[in-house]
């Protein structure tokens, strides 16, 4: 995949498309930041599209721009068109800056819509400007890793600022600051407050439902029941320690009751303010269905984890303040890892619930997308609660099964109902949002392939196993292979995505701007392909062992060789003993980490003193 050039690319083809030349009245020139690509500007699709630009150089350092004396020749060539080393940083204090300004009230009260995402279902009625504003939790959600990408970005840029001492710059830093954190405080407060419990009992049509996903073995329903009532014990008891914002428990104590919980889509209907929040600006009235959704359910979490980042922690980026909403965010993020772990595998036995693809929700819609939000939301618990790589394999067997039935691994069937997941994508209907006097309206979710692909990526990355990780990478690669396909060939929006019918021809439409909703999604999956290739290579057990075997005979036959006195013969025979032991000792305390290149150095060993023992013979008999 090569990553790394990958990102350089896309930011190349980014600042291509988005900064704009404009000639003012006095004929002098300028260029602008231009927001919107095939949507129309809006708190979400612009956080996506700033995304692009900030989240890659503040997770891989070496593409990290806001040092002017240690920006690389690469990213200064990738970036070329913003100027220089000095004035990149720059003009991206005020790219930061700009997004905040346009995406906040006149009171500076921060707003996290996606208007331009939701699609009416009835065409003849007008969305009212009430439904087009909303905020959604998308936009609570990506606000996270997009204020901390700023903060750190911020934080980097300030010794030159501080350096070059303009007033004027840096009270520009401040002022962006300022309105970063706001944000982030009111994407806290919001995911809070978005956080759902939905009880139901089993003769409810949820009920039903789930019952029938989760019994796999076709067992009575009492039997079901009982049996997640025990799993989900643990669940049960930390719901009652949610005290802030929405969630709690919801109902869920009675002994016949069953759950889910996650995120809506929005904030829910009667959320409780928060009452240690100092501004009560951004806490607007909920609107959600109190239930939750998977893709939202996902995007939270995913924004949730960026808190706990070791860059996060490590540069201590959060006040005091957002500590706090932090703890009661983690609270909902670790028992809803665990609730839907539980619902994936439930009943542990021969086959999982997750395994029976494609998954069915409680509200009686099944998608293959729906099997790998579920994927997205259990592997991060089978791979660090659940005992390792057994949950994983199976995990990934699934994420191998997607990418046949999405069509990526295999050729699409004409009328193939795959296709839609591609394009116009999964619809998701947002109840609740016809109360702002408007019509119904649906949120589609495009982005199964680029989703697809950080899935396998995060997955190999957990597991041990060397024949399971390499299956997935090698399925990974023809995934990106796909995704190469389908990016826009010619025009402004060349090298960005997405342009699905270069892959399949059922799909007739053809877009001449980017959807940064699908370009964030392979920045994301590149970062992590990228980390994944710096980490350390998969140990296999068994090559271990085998390598350890040897450094012992090894290690054995270097001490014949100095009790035979080679160590203290000539000086060249001497030398090379010396180094034989100095190979030896390097193997032993590497053979931890790195048991393939430790057998290699054990077998270079003992062919170095099988030559030096064969010569010393040699010269015995004066042959």
């Amino acid at each position: 995949m090569q990553p790394r050039q990958q990102l350089l690319d896309i930011w190349r083809a980014q600042v291509a498309y988005c900064l704009r030349p404009v000639t003012e009245e006095d004929g002098r020139h300028h260029k602008y930041w231009h927001w919107g690509g095939r949507n129309e500007s809006d708190a979400v699709g612009d956080a996506q599209q700033l995304l692009c630009l900030l989240y890659p150089a503040q997770e891989l350092p070496e593409l990290n721009y806001a040092d002017p004396d240690a920006t690389s020749d690469a990213v200064l060539d990738a970036l070329g068109g913003l100027g220089d080393a000095v004035e990149i940083p720059s003009l991206v204090m005020r790219i930061i800056k700009d997004y905040m300004v346009k995406h906040s009230d006149e009171e500076g009260v921060p707003n996290y819509s996606g208007g331009s995402n939701m699609h009416r279902l009835d065409r003849s009625r007008e969305a009212s400007a009430a439904q087009r504003d909303v905020d959604v939790t998308e936009g609570f959600a990506l606000a996270i890793p997009l204020c901390l990408s700023a903060l750190s970005f911020l934080m980097d840029f300030s010794a030159t600022v501080d350096r070059i001492g303009r007033l004027d710059l840096i009270k520009e830093r401040d002022d962006t600051e300022a309105m970063v954190r706001r944000r982030l405080v009111g994407a806290l407060t919001g995911l809070l407050r978005s956080f759902a419990v939905s009880a139901f009992d089993a003769d409810d049509d949820a009920g039903r439902r789930l019952i029938e996903l989760i019994n796999v073995d076709g067992q009575p329903v009492k039997r079901i029941i009982r049996r997640f009532r025990e799993q989900t014990s643990g669940i049960i008891a930390t719901l009652k320690d949610i005290t802030v914002g929405s969630g709690g428990t919801a109902g869920v104590e009675a002994p016949t009751k069953l759950f889910e919980i996650g995120w809506s889509w929005s904030i829910v209907e009667k959320a409780p303010e928060i009452d240690i929040v100092a501004d009560r600006a951004a806490q607007r009235p909920g609107r959600a269905q109190d239930a939750p959704y998977l893709y939202f359910t996902v995007v939270a979490i995913e924004a949730i984890t960026t808190l706990f980042s070791p860059r996060v922690l490590r540069r201590n980026l959060l006040s005091d303040e957002e500590q706090q909403l932090v703890q009661s965010l983690q609270l909902r993020l670790d028992i809803t890892r665990r609730y839907w772990a539980t619902i994936a595998s439930f009943g542990g036995g021969s086959k999982w619930p997750l395994e029976d693809v494609p998954w069915r929700t409680t509200d009686g819609l099944e998608y293959d997308y729906y099997s790998l939000l579920v994927c997205a939301v259990a592997s991060e618990r089978f791979g660090a609660s659940r005992g390792g790589d057994d949950d994983l394999v199976r995990l990934g067997e699934v994420l191998v099964e997607l990418a046949n039935r999405g069509r990526i691994t295999r050729r699409a069937l004409t009328g193939d109902r795959s296709l839609q997941m591609h394009f116009p994508g999964v619809p998701s209907e947002l109840t609740g949002i016809e109360k702002l006097d408007g019509p119904p309206m649906v949120w589609h979710m495009v982005d199964y392939a680029p989703l697809l692909l950080k899935r396998l990526i995060h997955a190999a990355s957990l597991l041990n196993t060397i024949d399971a990780r390499a299956e997935l990478l090698d399925v990974a690669d023809q995934v990106w292979s796909h995704l190469e396909r389908r990016r826009i060939r010619s025009g402004p929006a060349a090298k960005l995505w997405d342009q699905p019918g270069q892959v399949y021809e059922e799909i007739e439409a053809t877009f001449t701007d980017p959807s940064w909703h699908f370009t964030i999604r392979i920045v994301e999956s590149m970062v992590l392909a990228a980390r994944f290739a710096g980490s350390e290579p998969a140990r296999s057990r068994e090559l271990e062992s085998l390598a350890e075997q040897l450094l012992v005979e090894a290690e054995h036959v270097y001490d014949q060789e100095l009790l035979r006195g080679s160590g203290t013969a000539g000086p060249s025979l001497a030398q090379e003993i010396q180094a034989v032991g100095t190979t030896i000792r390097h193997a032993k305390d590497i053979v931890d980490e790195r048991p393939g290149t430790a057998f290699a150095l054990g077998i270079r060993a003992l062919i170095d003193l099988d030559r030096l023992i064969a010569a010393g013979r040699d010269a015995e008999t004066g042959e």
